[in-house]
């Protein structure tokens, strides 16, 4: 059985999961294979295999997936390969006592930080703020999480206990406490007009390459319980490794830039800096994101207010549906096959209306990447 979050997991239902990520591994091959240039099959591939050595490690904390391990480390002949599975079982096993310390961790703290906690109003069944961002995420139902359940406590925990002198004070996200190499705020005017508009415009910490599992964690949590969660593709780790992660001081919300693509902007119903999408997306084109691509639901709307001009539409392709997708759940979107809208930055357009069925027909997602990568600020709107 597993135990409370965020403690050590159990053989059986990590089993299920590794099982699931070896099937989509298998899913995505075979749509490959019959479509081997399609470059959003390779990023799902690519997207399976790491989700399927998450898993795997995790599988690893587990007793069966140790006891599995001893078992083929004393049959393994092949010394390099029996050195590979040593290593697993160590990474395995420190693992484990990390989840267990973490349990302990949060058991004795969450009595200390209650009273203030409840004295502040957080997480005390108050309704959300309203506005169009929160409105926006709710309906592709990017669900409250945590990761840990101590993030929302103590804010002088998140950003005081920095060493002085040092470039970022450390943060509190979940049971870890993490470094970030840099922090980023946007110019006094630019918060100010997002604090007009009722809007949030919090400093974005800057993660170093290695706590990139943090971030994902923090993406998996709002899809674990969400309906709508095939439509928010969430990345391994290696690959958040390769880009510049950017979150708020209690990691419930961020944004992720992948070279000039925006990707993976998330928010927590119960972040401290609620209504903050906006900004996030203006401080990621501020440090180089120019495009971003999206299915056509709710979300080329709320692109559009930060700037993003839709430039090229795929339609949909029933053979390249996300994995787990409801055709049901999504049917006011075009009955269930939305389509891809890419959309690129345009400074001029920040404020301005989504057309629904902006953007030329493309008949290749590496087209509508190129048409939103060559597009530039005063181009025509299709």
């Amino acid at each position: 059985m597993c135990k409370p979050k965020p403690g050590p997991r159990c053989t059986p239902h990590i089993r299920k999961r590794l099982d699931k990520a070896a099937a989509r591994i298998d899913s995505a091959r075979a749509a490959l294979e019959e479509n081997p240039s399609h470059a959003r099959l390779r990023q799902r591939v690519a997207a399976a295999e790491a989700a399927h050595r998450d898993t795997r490690d995790l599988y690893d904390s587990t007793p069966g997936g140790q006891n599995e391990l001893r078992t083929a480390i004393s049959a393994e002949p092949d010394l390099e390969r029996r050195a590979e599975l040593t290593r697993r079982l160590a990474a395995g096993e420190q693992l484990r006592a990390e989840q267990t310390e973490a349990l302990r961790r949060a058991r004795t703290g969450v009595a200390d930080n209650d009273n203030e906690r409840n004295e502040r109003g957080e997480h005390d069944g108050r309704t959300d703020d309203a506005g169009t961002p929160r409105k926006v995420l709710e309906a592709v139902r990017l669900e409250s999480g945590t990761a840990g359940g101590q993030a929302g406590g103590n804010r002088e925990i998140l950003v005081g206990s920095g060493d002085r002198g040092s470039p970022s004070p450390r943060l509190l996200i979940g049971d870890r406490q993490i470094q970030p190499v840099t922090d980023h705020t946007l110019p006094a005017d630019e918060r100010e007009s997002f604090a007009a508009r009722g809007l949030s415009a919090p400093t974005l910490y800057e993660l170093n390459p290695a706590d990139a599992g943090v971030y994902r964690e923090q993406m998996l949590e709002l899809t674990r319980k969400n309906s709508h969660a095939a439509s928010v593709h969430v990345y391994g780790e290696t690959e958040y490794r390769q880009m510049r992660l950017l979150v708020t001081d209690d990691g419930k919300a961020g944004v992720a830039l992948k070279d000039d693509e925006i990707v993976s902007a998330f928010a927590h119903k119960d972040s401290a800096h609620p209504r903050s999408v906006q900004s996030m997306l203006r401080q990621a084109t501020a440090l180089g994101g120019h495009r971003l691509d999206c299915f056509d639901t709710v979300l080329p709307k709320l692109y559009s207010d930060a700037g993003f001009v839709p430039v090229a539409r795929l339609a949909w392709n029933d053979d390249y549906a996300p994995d787990g997708w409801d055709y049901q759940q999504f049917s006011r979107f075009n009955g269930g096959r939305p389509d891809v809208v890419f959309m690129a930055y345009d400074p001029d357009r920040v404020g301005g209306m989504y057309t629904p069925g902006a953007g030329q027909y493309v008949d290749d997602y590496d087209v509508g990447i190129a048409r939103a990568q060559a597009y530039q600020p005063g181009m025509s709107k299709t």
